[in-house]
């Protein structure tokens, strides 16, 4: 039993470990998509007339779908990795509660 808990709380480790990397990317993607940003403001300094304008328009569409598309792929992540420390602690508790009542 002991080592079962110990297996465990590793996993949990783990898991707490994933979401800080998680989080570490989250912030470096919102830091990528402020860089895109910047750059489209340049362009739009940089270049006048309709095409540009066109160009920009269809650049801006391309971003906020990409930005959409990597925050739902990150919500997902984040809430596997959520559900995932929920079920170990469930696991742990009953494995706590197994050892008070003194079964297996």
């Amino acid at each position: 039993m002991e080592k079962e808990r110990k297996l465990l709380e590793k996993r949990l480790e783990e898991s707490v470990n994933k979401q800080r990397k998680l989080e570490d990317i989250q912030i470096a993607l919102i830091q990528l998509n402020r860089d895109k940003a910047n750059i489209l403001v340049n362009f739009s300094d940089a270049w006048q007339g309709d095409n540009a304008d066109k160009t920009r328009s269809k650049l801006e569409d391309a971003v906020e779908e990409e930005w959409r598309e990597t925050r739902q792929y990150v919500n997902a992540l984040e809430d596997e990795i959520i559900e995932e420390k929920r079920q170990i602690r469930i696991q742990l508790e009953k494995l706590k509660e197994n050892a008070k009542n003194g079964t297996h």
